[in-house]
C-alpha cells in the first residue's frame, strides 16, 4: 500500500477568503484547485443556453420543419440507464413540442448496441422520415448508409468516441463539438439540451439527465455538473415520481451516492434482462402520471431487479470457482452465464481479485462477454494484437465489450496470458489521502462538506487519513461480515465485507485507517462515519 499525503498548506487561506469552515478549506487545497475552479464548485447551479451549443440551431430547425410538415420522428435509443432516460426526455419533449414521433430501443440480444439496418427499414416501413439516435449512433454505419439510401434523414446524438469525418447523417451533435460548457455531457445530456431548446427547462428531463450522467460516470465539471446538482434537488423536492417510487425508501435521502447504488440498477435491468422483458416499457414507465400505475410497475421492477441480484450472485460464486490464481488476467466462462450480466460479475471479481477480469456467455458458436481492467491496462490497446480472431471489441481503458467464436477461445486466452505478463503486476493500491485529525470530524465539520457535493468522476469523494486513532470497542455486525470500530461518541469506522478483520484486529488498541467520511442518521441521532477503505 502506497499513501501519498496531499498538499493542504493553503488551508488557512481558502478557509478565510471564501468563509469555508475547516474541512471544506481543507479538501479544496488538498485537490490544488484553482480559485475560478472553487468558484465553480461553490456557485449556485446555472444551465448554459442551449442554442450555443454548435449544430444545435440546426437541430431545432430540422424539428420545427418536421412539426410544420407533419413528419414522424423516431427516436432510436440504447437499453442502458442513460440510453433510457435520453430516450424518455427526448420522445417526451417531441410530444410536448407537438411533433408525431415514436421511440425505439433494440433488444441487446437478437440486435445489439446501436442503430440497426432493420430499425431504419421499420421505421421506413412504418412512415417515419426523421430519426434522431440518442446515446448512440457514431458507430452505425451500416445503419447510417441504410437511411440514406431510404431517403430518410438521421441526426446524431451521441457522446462516445467519434471521428465526425466518418459520420454521414444529416447533422452530428455531439459533446465533443458543441462547445467547452458541454463538453462532459452523457448521451441524456445531450438530449437534454434538445429539449431545454424546445421547450425551455422541464424538471423532470433534468433529474433524469442528473441520473444518467451518474450512471455513465461522467465527470462532474461544467454543464454536466450543475445538471447533477439541480437534478438531486429536484428529487429532494418530490418530484418525478416513477424514480421517487424506484427508491428503497419512503422518504429517500437523496445524493449522488444513493442514485447509484439504488435507482441506476433498477433502470438497467429491463436492459440486462431483455430476454425476460421489453426495455422499451421502461421508457413508458417513466412517462406514468398515475399513482396506482407508477407504484404497480415500480413494484415490477423491485421484483425483477432482486432476481438479477440472485442471478448476479449465483454467477459470481460460480465464476470465482473457475479462477487460475496462476494468471494474470482472469478468463471466467461458463455455459450457465447470462449474456445481460457478465458486467457486473467482471467488475465485481475484478475488485475482489485486484486484476483485469473477463466473463464470458455463449450465444450458439459465439462467446460475448465483459472486461473489467481495474486499472491494471488498457483496454482500448491491449488485444490489438489479436484483433483477426475477435468478431466484435470495443469500449474504454478500464471497461469492454468482446465477442468471439468458442473454437477461438484457446487462442485468445494464450494471448491474454502472455500478454498480461507485460502489463499486469499486482500492485499495492494506492492512495492520495488528506491527513487528518479524529477532533476534526465533528458532525458540523462534517456537513459543511455537502457544500461540495456532488462528488464523482473528475472531482472525486476525498480519502482521509487518520493515524494512531484510540479504539473504544470493536464489534461485528452483519453476522460476522462487517466490523465496526466505536472510536468516540460521536465518530464510528465501518469496514464492510471483510470477515477476517474482527480477528485481525480485536486485540488492538489504536488504529491506522483510510477512509471516506459521512454522517449516519439513525433513531433521531447523528453520528460521524469512517468507511473504511484500508484499516492497519
Amino acid at each position: 500500500m502506497n499513501i501519498t499525503l496531499q498538499d493542504v498548506s493553503n488551508t488557512e487561506e481558502i478557509q478565510k477568503t471564501l468563509s469555508l469552515s475547516h474541512l471544506c478549506a481543507k479538501v479544496l487545497a488538498a485537490k490544488n484547485l484553482t480559485y475560478p475552479q472553487i468558484s465553480e464548485i461553490l456557485s449556485a447551479p446555472v444551465l448554459q443556453d442551449p442554442m450555443n451549443a454548435y449544430h444545435m440551431k440546426e437541430v431545432v430547425m430540422r424539428i420545427q420543419q418536421a412539426k410544420k410538415n407533419n413528419e414522424k420522428i423516431l427516436v432510436c435509443g440504447d437499453y442502458d440507464a442513460d440510453g433510457i432516460c435520453a430516450t424518455t426526455i427526448l420522445f417526451d419533449a417531441l410530444q410536448r413540442y407537438g411533433v408525431t414521433c415514436g421511440f425505439y430501443i433494440p433488444d441487446r440480444f437478437k440486435q445489439g448496441y446501436g442503430l440497426h439496418p432493420d430499425t431504419v427499414k421499420m421505421a421506413d416501413e412504418k412512415g417515419y422520415t426523421l430519426l434522431i439516435t440518442v446515446d448512440n449512433g457514431v458507430k452505425a454505419f451500416d445503419a447510417l448508409k441504410e437511411a440514406k439510401q431510404r431517403g430518410l434523414d438521421v441526426i446524431v446524438t451521441d457522446h462516445h468516441d467519434m471521428e465526425e469525418s466518418d459520420i454521414d447523417a444529416w447533422i452530428v451533435l455531439h459533446p465533443f463539438t458543441m462547445g467547452e460548457e458541454f463538453q462532459y455531457l452523457s448521451g441524456a445530456g445531450v438530449a437534454l439540451e434538445i429539449s431545454r431548446a424546445l421547450l425551455h427547462d422541464v424538471k423532470e428531463h433534468i433529474i433524469l439527465a442528473c441520473i444518467a450522467s451518474i450512471a455513465d460516470v461522467m465527470p462532474l465539471k461544467k454543464e454536466t455538473r450543475d445538471i447533477v446538482r439541480l437534478g438531486i434537488f429536484y428529487l429532494k423536492q418530490g418530484l418525478c415520481k416513477p424514480i421517487q417510487a424506484l427508491a428503497n425508501d419512503r422518504y429517500p435521502k437523496w445524493d449522488e451516492t444513493m442514485i447509484a447504488f439504488q435507482i441506476v440498477p433498477k433502470l438497467n435491468v429491463m436492459g440486462r434482462l431483455a430476454d425476460m422483458v421489453n426495455v422499451n416499457n421502461m421508457v413508458r414507465f417513466l412517462l406514468l402520471k398515475r399513482a396506482d400505475e407508477i407504484q404497480r410497475v415500480a413494484t415490477q421492477i423491485h421484483d425483477l431487479n432482486n432476481h438479477r441480484k440472485k442471478m448476479s450472485n449465483e454467477m459470481v460464486e460460480t465464476a470465482k470457482s473457475l479462477v487460475h490464481p496462476e494468471y494474470n488476467f482472469q478468463m471466467l466462462y461458463h455455459e450457465s452465464f447470462h449474456e445481460g450480466i457478465v458486467g457486473l460479475v467482471a467488475g465485481k471479481i475484478a475488485e475482489e481479485l485486484h486484476q483485469p477480469v473477463m466473463v464470458l456467455s455463449r450465444h450458439d458458436e459465439i462467446l460475448k462477454g465483459s472486461i473489467r481492467s481495474q486499472g491494471y491496462l488498457d483496454l482500448t490497446t491491449f488485444f490489438d494484437g489479436c484483433m483477426d480472431v475477435l468478431d466484435s471489441y470495443g469500449g474504454h481503458k478500464a471497461a469492454a465489450g468482446i465477442g468471439f467464436s468458442l473454437s477461438h477461445k484457446q487462442n485468445v486466452q494464450d494471448y491474454m496470458n502472455e500478454h498480461a505478463k507485460e502489463y499486469v503486476t499486482k500492485a499495492e493500491a494506492e492512495y492520495d489521502v488528506i491527513d487528518t485529525l479524529l477532533s476534526e470530524l465533528s458532525i458540523q465539520e462534517v456537513e459543511s462538506l455537502q457544500a461540495l457535493a456532488p462528488f464523482g468522476e473528475g472531482f472525486d469523494e476525498p480519502l482521509f487519513y487518520l493515524q494512531n486513532v484510540e479504539v473504544k470497542q470493536i464489534k461485528t455486525m452483519g453476522n460476522g461480515a462487517h466490523v465496526k470500530w466505536v472510536l468516540s461518541d460521536e465518530v464510528e469506522a465501518v469496514l464492510f465485507h471483510d470477515i477476517q478483520a474482527y480477528e485481525t484486529f480485536a486485540d488492538r488498541k489504536t488504529m491506522n485507517f483510510i477512509a471516506t467520511i459521512g454522517i449516519n442518521r439513525f433513531m433521531g441521532r447523528k453520528k460521524v462515519n469512517l468507511f473504511v477503505r484500508e484499516a492497519f
